[in-house]
């Protein structure tokens, strides 16, 4: 198949119609080869474009057991709301990045078991020396399917039942870069993408053409290879091709459907790659049912075959996971306290968390935190497990050091960093340049205008004085708008600025990279610190130009010692990291996503306990 990337979508749309009728129309037993060739006129010049079509067999439409005693292993799940539409470009909400991330197929997935980078579409990748040019090689046997009957109006060719009707290929990742960087998609999260060379320029235009789409730095050199040049070197850009925005679609499908009032990613009848697809099958409840690809050329390493999705809110999923209806089920937060004092639900209660960290800031220009030794009493001096328990009731995990658990480079949550540690806190204090925390000038405690935030303040207010001595009215606390906190908070704002300020980060990507580097780093990041360069700064940068994991791993935790260790300089104090809790009967194990979605071939199911205990 050749690809030439400066074809309009006039002169396109022609070889589209010809190439999926010519797939319909081929005998699904045939492995016969139809070559479809077209004369198109590009830059003046006559250019022939040919295609070779091989369409794979059909596969059933619904999951057949292989033997009449063997219950098909079936997950019952709850999602708020199912989405009109599903484009991976154009997710926004948790239930369309859990379902994009087992419909789509990705150029690499991220383990939430193993937090490592493993390959999916591509089988391998190489970097070049200087850490700019990524060549991806990808397979050949993962296949776009369409899974429903099209209604009378659709674009595509009547069929029934599963049929794949040509493989993902490297054109397909480069549409889905070029529509993520074109900002009339309104894609989500876009500018992690602008490490690709040229995104950023065309994203800062209204109205690109199609020659300012092709000069964004991604590739197609053949079916199977796909080449990105990036702005700078990036060690993490494995963990970057796995996130729901870089997920392949298909050219002619998504331009087939510019004009038409019916979206090409209208759910649930949505052309898919992943490995489920949405099951065809009619059925009198109001549920969604995905099934496992029949194409998928690899092994599951779970053992779910079919899944059942039921739209609840989550006080009615909690209602039906007591009644054995679904195996997951969230926790509403008014049930935390009853459930955890019953000793059989607690067993069945998972605290899960998310990248969201929220974290203590100083001004390093301050008259108070200037000196490590005050920031490093204040931290020490926080007792994080009771601020999340008495603020925010339980949901959340104490943190000593800023990259959170199930991401790729993250120590393990209590390795690294001082955390609570009231005496030390003590003797940080008495080696400080005050001596005592009652010789310290007023502090001006910045936080935002809810209540929780002010509640979470006064907390923290009555910590210092309990265990530093501190004079509660000393510690002036203020509320502002958060956009006003933000703007009070740059380097810039001069006098504007207050001593201390509380903030929090959610990650783009699950990488120590965006997490050091972004927010911490004291020139790649806005350093709202306005801290000086050190040792920490050159380990984050050596990071993120080794390509070896492990060794990139140890950079990143000395960079976090530095920060957070017994002598460290403290930028921030992180505080917790978000967390929920999950309710999860006995018969399903599964390893759940601290970000992304969730990966329901990894879900390992007993269906014959799941049966008995339903019948009791």
């Amino acid at each position: 198949m050749r690809f030439r990337t400066k074809l309009t979508s006039t002169l396109f749309l022609p070889l589209v119609f010809l190439l999926l009728s010519a797939t319909s129309a081929c005998n699904a037993a045939s492995t016969d080869a139809a070559v479809v060739s077209q004369v198109v006129m590009v830059d003046g010049e006559e250019v022939v474009v040919s295609r070779e079509l091989r369409e794979p067999p059909q596969a059933p439409a619904t999951i057949t057991p292989a033997a009449s005693d063997r219950e098909v292993v079936t997950l019952d799940l709850a999602m708020s709301g199912l989405p009109q539409a599903l484009d991976p470009q154009k997710a926004t909400t948790e239930t369309e990045i859990d379902l994009i991330e087992n419909l789509f197929v990705g150029l690499t997935r991220f383990n939430n078991a193993t937090r490592s980078v493993e390959p999916d579409l591509a089988t391998e990748w190489e970097v070049s020396e200087d850490g700019l040019l990524w060549t991806f090689e990808l397979r050949s046997d993962i296949f776009w399917i369409r899974s429903e009957q099209p209604s009378a109006t659709s674009i595509l060719p009547t069929q029934s039942g599963p049929r794949a009707y040509r493989p993902v290929v490297a054109d397909d990742v480069v549409f889905a870069v070029q529509r993520a960087c074109d900002a009339r998609t309104q894609a989500r999260d876009v500018l992690v993408l602008f490490i690709i060379e040229g995104c950023e320029e065309v994203h800062g235009k209204p109205e690109p053409s199609q020659q300012d789409l092709a000069s964004i730095a991604v590739r197609a050199v053949n079916e199977s290879t796909v080449q990105f040049t990036l702005t700078r070197p990036a060690a993490y850009f494995s963990t970057i091709t796995s996130l729901p925005l870089l997920r392949p679609v298909p050219r002619e499908i998504v331009e087939a459907y510019a004009t038409s009032e019916t979206s090409w990613a209208s759910f649930p009848g949505v052309v898919t790659s992943g490995r489920f697809i949405v099951s065809i099958e009619s059925t009198t409840e109001p549920r969604t049912v995905l099934i496992r690809n029949p194409f998928w050329p690899t092994p599951f390493s779970g053992a779910v075959e079919l899944i059942n999705i039921y739209s609840l809110d989550a006080e009615a999923a909690y209602e039906l996971w007591q009644s054995k209806g679904i195996d997951v089920s969230p926790l509403p937060a008014a049930m935390r306290e009853e459930l955890l004092q019953d000793t059989r639900m607690r067993s069945r209660l998972q605290l899960i968390p998310d990248q969201a960290v929220f974290y203590l800031a100083y001004n390093f220009d301050s008259e108070v935190f200037s000196d490590p030794a005050v920031r490093r009493a204040f931290g020490a001096a926080i007792d994080r497990e009771a601020l999340v328990e008495e603020v925010y009731a339980g949901f959340g995990m104490p943190m000593s050091h800023f990259t959170p658990p199930g991401v790729l480079g993250a120590p393990p949550i209590e390795e690294v960093g001082v955390g609570y540690s009231p005496d030390w806190a003590r003797l940080q204090m008495a080696e400080s340049s005050f001596r005592d925390c009652k010789f310290l000038p007023e502090i001006h405690y910045l936080v935002s205008s809810t209540d929780l935030a002010l509640f979470h303040a006064e907390t923290l207010r009555t910590m210092w004085s309990r265990e530093l001595g501190c004079p509660e009215e000393k510690v002036i606390i203020e509320q502002a708008q958060f956009g006003a906190l933000l703007s009070r908070t740059r380097p810039e704002a001069g006098a504007e600025r207050p001593d201390l300020w509380d903030l929090g980060w959610s990650s783009y990507y699950p990488d120590a990279h965006n997490w050091l580097d972004e927010v911490l780093h004291c020139s790649d990041s806005e350093n709202r610190q306005n801290r000086n360069c050190s040792q920490a700064d050159e380990l984050i940068a050596q990071a993120a130009r080794t390509m070896a994991v492990e060794e990139r791993t140890s950079f990143y935790r000395q960079a976090e010692e530095l920060f957070f260790g017994h002598s460290g300089v403290y930028p921030v104090t992180p505080l917790f990291v978000q967390a929920t809790y999950l309710l999860v009967h006995p018969w399903l194990i599964f390893e759940p996503a601290h970000f992304g979605g969730e990966q329901y071939d990894r879900y390992q199911l007993d269906p014959s306990t799941k049966r008995l205990e339903r019948q009791q």
